[in-house]
């Protein structure tokens, strides 16, 4: 799990998921967060010389204007410069990862831009395909100044959508509001240009192969996943948690099944209760273990 609240342990994490889920190599990556006017930054050649096994007190960080505070300037990040720029250009952002990932270079080495296809890819990141920027040096200030412009656009279609592109032959950067949205952004659209690779590879131009979207979903419905939802009608006879019949009421509670003179065994029985019944046992079930 990512301690968001540790910024130095949650570079070091996400950095070693990005290494092992294939989303950067030991050639390049890099990892910031922005807490205030503070910027926490990964160290040079962290793939090369520790294979992202970084440890916290490894984490530079400096000020917004790249001043260091704690840690040596010439050892920041190579491609730190386009990390700030996105941070003064973008103040919603509080996270930036550059990787490597595999399949989105694919799309990124033929200039072409990644579809959203998958499911996951549209509610998380939107409709918009993931597009590129030009050609441009690794790390200079060129590259920083065209990604701002391709999250510029992006925001001009669709104002607050995540921010994510591909840079030909070279990798991604994605930006969010913390570490654990930069590092979705990534894996998500990496996955989507996976499937559309498989999919071709499996299917190729096969005319029985319906790649059409049939249902395309809008914001308010993709929001709707977050929403609470009963899982059976209202007035469900059953058998709860402490074995008594009840009868399913909206809403998340449950009520004793009357008896044959119409009166209610037990009381009504709310879903907070039931979680406060399961923390005071497991607290004696845990202060038990420690004596």
């Amino acid at each position: 799990m990512v301690d968001i609240k540790n910024i130095r342990a949650s570079i070091c994490k996400i950095g070693k998921l990005l290494y092992e889920r294939d989303l950067t190599d030991s050639s390049g990556g890099n990892i910031s967060v922005r807490d205030g006017n503070l910027i926490y930054i990964n160290p040079r050649r962290a793939g090369h010389d520790f294979q992202w096994e970084l440890e916290e007190d490894q984490i530079i960080v400096t000020d917004l204007c790249k001043v260091p505070i704690i840690g040596e300037v010439d050892m920041i990040s190579r491609e730190a410069a386009t990390h700030y720029y996105i941070y003064q250009n973008f103040p919603d952002v509080c996270s930036v990862i550059h990787g490597h990932p595999f399949y989105m270079m694919a799309f990124g080495a033929a200039h072409m831009d990644i579809p959203a296809v998958s499911e996951g890819t549209r509610a998380v990141i939107g409709t918009q395909p993931i597009t590129n920027i030009p050609e441009v040096v690794p790390g200079s200030i060129e590259q920083a100044e065209e990604i701002v412009k391709n999250f510029n656009k992006r925001r001009e279609i669709d104002p607050g959508c995540p921010l994510i592109c591909n840079i030909p032959f070279h990798g991604a950067f994605a930006a969010g509001n913390n570490i654990n949205d930069a590092f979705l952004f990534t894996e998500v659209a990496n996955n989507c240009a996976k499937i559309l690779i498989y999919r071709q590879m499996m299917f190729g131009n096969d005319p029985k192969a319906d790649f059409s979207i049939h249902k395309h979903f809008t914001k308010e419905d993709f929001k709707t996943i977050e929403v609470s939802k009963d899982v059976c009608t209202p007035g469900y006879f059953y058998t709860d948690a402490f074995g008594r019949q009840a009868v399913y009421s909206a809403g998340g509670s449950s009520q004793a099944v009357p008896d044959s003179k119409g009166v209610s065994a037990v009381p009504v029985i709310q879903q907070e209760q039931y979680r406060e019944i399961i923390r005071r046992v497991t607290e004696a079930v845990v202060n038990q273990l420690k004596k």
